[in-house]
């Protein structure tokens, strides 16, 4: 009895899957991760009340993941806490974006995971996952009302920024490609500006 999808293969997909029991809420999911039901060894996120399966990664994403991380530890302010394939909580959600920028030093959130009130950027890393993350993940994050994702796209060599999320979309979207450079906005002041090309694992 299988139910778990995977990211690649939309949510929706399962909805009427005989064999999805149910879905979980946010506090049962912890009860399972505190019972000791899922592990570190299980490579899952709850999305939209679905325990899904999440990708493996390829040697370009976790080569782009490292390289936004050794940007962003350079420049984030201290007040700003950078978190690297960590949980966030969302109403019925709780995915682990590749990158969080979060309001606040570490110890904000020893005890809890950050809200969408608290991110200042969420970015994801796609390259087998790009529909995925585009449609499915950007809609989610738009609906919990995240105010600035990126989509790091290794497929077409461009940063996508998704801003001004109302009415389950993100309203703007500027695209930007390997000779452009992207501004890293905080609490509306400006940190810096990142090369795209330096955050793009080599083609």
């Amino acid at each position: 009895m299988n139910t778990l999808a995977t990211v690649a293969e939309p949510v929706e997909r399962i909805v009427n899957d005989p064999f999805a029991l149910r879905r979980f809420t946010v506090a049962e999911y912890h009860k399972m991760i505190d019972a000791g039901i899922l592990t570190a060894a299980d490579p899952v996120e709850l999305l939209e009340g679905w325990i899904v399966k999440k990708m493996p990664q390829k040697p370009a994403h976790s080569g782009s993941v490292g390289r936004v991380n050794r940007y962003l530890a350079r420049v984030l302010p201290g007040n700003w806490s950078l978190r690297v394939q960590c949980p966030i909580t969302l109403g019925e959600s709780e995915p682990e974006p590749d990158v969080v920028v979060a309001r606040g030093k570490e110890g904000t959130y020893d005890k809890r995971h950050p809200r969408p009130a608290d991110i200042g950027v969420l970015m994801e890393i796609a390259d087998a996952t790009l529909l995925s993350d585009r449609r499915y993940k950007g809609a989610l994050y738009a609906r919990a009302k995240v105010a600035e994702f990126w989509l790091i796209n290794l497929v077409e060599r461009r940063i996508e920024v998704h801003t001004r999320p109302r009415a389950g979309r993100y309203q703007k979207v500027v695209e930007l490609g390997e000779k452009e450079s992207v501004p890293l906005v905080l609490d509306g002041v400006k940190i810096g500006e990142i090369s795209v090309k330096e955050l793009l694992a080599r083609a």
